[in-house]
């Protein structure tokens, strides 16, 4: 089993750090865990009673911890014996990385063997009892090292509840591809826009975009009334806390190539998130070390051997892309490693790119005698134009992220992409849901689909931006000096 994630903590490094070498604070967040005790100042002893289905086991453990590097870094060695239940030996590297001051952000990768009757009982009940794990260990660990925020201030009035984690399986169901798609949901927070200028700063931005930064801000104050600024005068309200939902092709092995049940999947996936109030945002990536090697031409000689095939091929292709664009929600993908062939239509059907200096992009289209489809070419161009375009499908020549972002394809290439992405999405966020989702069928008719686009569509969504309870909330919000709330509404 491997797993990946992060987690964002609002507290300094070194306070995050001492709170993961603390027994104390390692028992009382641990799921299950009965006692944790120091031997010495890298060993731990535990006992921990873990249930993977209808097994219930308690595990003898012992924990070595190496490669320390305080307080950035460190490697969690684990072995536990769980009787006839089986045993379990598991690798944990966490990284802990300063965004701010007073907000670090963990990074962490796990990898383990299991065995014994618990192995048994198959590899996607097993994933979910360790990501439920991981999850119930976070949140419990961010109650102990922030508690401030159980009693901070409650929530502006109508702002979206907290997610229950029940809803997401009575929205989408059971998937036809099992685990091999994984939809998890996350907290975003608006950034101030000063934090994006930094992010721009630190990322592999060239200098004119730094510029343009600041020249955006430089504007901003120009055009902030002059009683905003008056702290007397104004009601301070700290950032709101959305949901954003991020969407996992989860066949690391195989280079989460994608198969003709997922890109079925995928496309019903983002219609029913779409429709979501509670979700403002969706993240694309991939597991492991990259987005995707396209579709998943193992599979070719059974459900693209013939011409009839290949039609029905390209329209599940076409239909799972169509709803990542139309989806009323901001889409954002995430990319590491390998994007080819059908991932790039995947990654263009997003609003937005973020990609990491390692990403390789590439439509090898030219090299399998395949003609690339009409949905895909035309977001193609729009993103890059028509010399660019040519030269991609002519050549079928990889690409770098780099290079990526100089002919418009990547929006940014960050060394943390996914962090860089969740910094965005927390800006989106914050704004106007009837806004975003009236200018993405702007957008999306006048770039992709003009026939679409008339006169009625088109007063349709100004119209309803007009009359919702979001325009009369934000106008209010301005006489009172406030942030407005936006709830789609």
């Amino acid at each position: 089993m491997e797993m990946k994630d992060e987690i964002r903590v609002e507290a300094a490094r070194a306070i995050v750090w001492q709170a993961l070498n603390d027994p104390e604070v390692l028992k009382t967040c641990i799921p299950g865990c009965e006692s944790l005790e120091k031997v010495s100042d890298s060993e731990f002893v535990s006992l921990v009673v873990v249930k993977v289905g209808p097994i219930k086991a308690k595990f003898n453990g012992k924990v070595t911890l190496t490669d320390i590097v305080a307080p950035a870094s460190y490697k969690i060695i684990g072995e536990g014996q769980g009787g006839v239940a089986g045993f379990a030996k598991s690798e944990i590297t966490v990284e802990l990385i300063e965004i701010e001051p007073q907000v670090t952000l963990i990074k962490y990768g796990v990898t383990a063997n299991i065995g014994g009757k618990i192995a048994q009982l198959g590899s996607r009940m097993i994933d979910s009892t360790a990501r439920k794990m991981a999850e119930q260990f976070f949140a419990r660990f961010n109650e102990q090292v922030c508690p401030a925020e159980a009693t901070a201030e409650p929530a502006v009035e109508g702002h979206v509840a907290e997610f229950s984690a029940g809803e997401l399986s009575e929205w989408l169901g059971d998937l036809s591809c099992g685990d091999q798609i994984l939809v998890t949901m996350i907290d975003v927070v608006e950034d101030e826009v000063e934090d994006t200028a930094n992010i721009a700063r630190s990322s592999s931005e060239q200098p004119k975009k730094i510029e343009w930064y600041e020249k955006f801000l430089s504007w901003i104050k120009k055009i902030t009334p002059s009683h905003a600024s008056d702290s007397g005068a104004r009601q301070t309200i700290k950032p709101s806390t959305h949901q954003a939902a991020v969407v996992t092709i989860n066949r690391a092995a195989q280079r989460n190539a994608v198969s003709l049940v997922m890109w079925q999947e995928l496309g019903r996936i983002f219609t029913v998130l779409g429709q979501q109030p509670k979700v403002r945002a969706i993240i694309l990536t991939g597991a492991g070390e990259h987005f995707s090697a396209g579709a998943d031409i193992a599979e070719f000689s059974k459900v693209r051997a013939t011409v009839e095939q290949g039609i029905e091929y390209e329209k599940s292709v076409d239909a799972c892309c169509d709803a990542i664009a139309a989806t009323p929600k901001p889409t954002l993908a995430v990319i590491n490693g390998f994007c080819m062939g059908g991932a790039c239509h995947l990654a263009m059907s997003c609003d937005f790119r973020f990609a990491n200096s390692n990403a390789k992009f590439a439509i090898p289209a030219a090299r399998l005698s395949i003609v690339y489809g009409v949905r895909g070419v035309q977001r193609l161009l729009a993103l890059v134009g028509v010399s660019k375009a040519k030269h991609i499908l002519y050549s079928a020549q990889r690409f770098s992220a780099q290079a990526g972002q100089e002919m418009g394809f990547i929006d940014q290439v960050a060394t943390d992409p996914m962090w860089a992405a969740k910094s965005y999405t927390g800006v989106l966020a914050d704004n106007a849901p009837l806004t975003i989702s009236g200018s993405k069928v702007l957008l999306n008719g006048l770039t992709m689909d003009l026939g679409v686009l008339t006169d009625q569509v088109v007063e349709h969504v100004v119209n309803v931006a007009v009359g919702s309870a979001d325009y009369r909330d934000a106008r209010q919000a301005f006489v009172e000096k406030r942030r407005p709330v936006f709830l789609g509404k």
